[in-house]
């Protein structure tokens, strides 16, 4: 009877119940660690993917200003040197504070995305092989934005040198009264509901004589545009 009540209750009987019991016993304790094993794993290969993930983002995060930064080097080695003419240090300039500004913007959560960062070092690139090669790299605009976003961009970063006291008044309103003629110019050329090749061309170059007025003082004097 007390060999039956323990088998009823799962309780080794005898010498040889009791080799296969514990077998099984161990058995399954075996294959519980096994399955605990694997999930450890998957845990720790996701924490590792993750952790390089950011590490990653957060390098790129770090490059972008030294990239930055190295590309106005250059852009101003070229113009001392006159290895860049003015119109072409103009563009790319211009395509400098654009990215300049979109990081800024880019970063205002306190992070960037892969994404983000992609995007990023996709214009430097492009502005740097301009910078280094002009013959097989014709110097051209890094981005695509309409007048009214380049004219908001350029509102933006007055207000800023403004704030910040990197403009004095005078240099301040003689960048706005600028701004206020493309802008003015720009609701006079759509009123027919178009903006020819030419009248674009003629407010981009507008717009990025003020743009590297406002960032680079020194070879670029702040004067009117119109």
């Amino acid at each position: 009877m007390r060999e039956v009540d323990k088998r009823r209750h799962g309780e080794p009987a005898g010498d040889t119940l009791s080799r296969s019991s514990n077998y099984s016993w161990h058995g399954y304790r075996f294959a519980s660690l096994r399955v605990g094993e694997k999930e450890i794993s998957m845990k720790k290969t996701v924490a590792i993917i993750f952790l390089l993930t950011v590490m990653l983002v957060g390098n790129a995060f770090a490059d972008i200003p030294d990239r930055i930064h190295n590309q106005q080097s250059r852009i101003d080695k070229g113009i001392a040197s006159g290895k860049l003419t003015r119109a072409e240090a103009e563009m790319l300039q211009d395509n400098l504070n654009w990215i300049r500004n979109e990081f800024g913007r880019m970063k205002a959560d306190g992070r960037l995305t892969p994404n983000e960062v992609r995007r990023l070092n996709q214009m430097l690139d492009e502005n740097s092989e301009m910078i280094y090669k002009k013959k097989n790299n014709p110097i051209s605009r890094v981005y695509k934005a309409e007048i009214p976003q380049r004219i908001d961009n350029l509102q933006f970063r007055i207000k800023e040198g403004i704030a910040s006291g990197e403009l004095t008044r005078a240099e301040a309103e003689t960048l706005q009264d600028n701004l206020n003629w493309i802008r003015g110019e720009f609701g006079r050329m759509k009123a027919d509901g178009r903006l020819t090749p030419n009248e674009v061309r003629r407010l981009d170059q507008m717009l990025d004589q003020n743009s590297v007025m406002i960032y680079n003082k020194k070879h670029n004097p702040i004067r009117r545009t119109h």
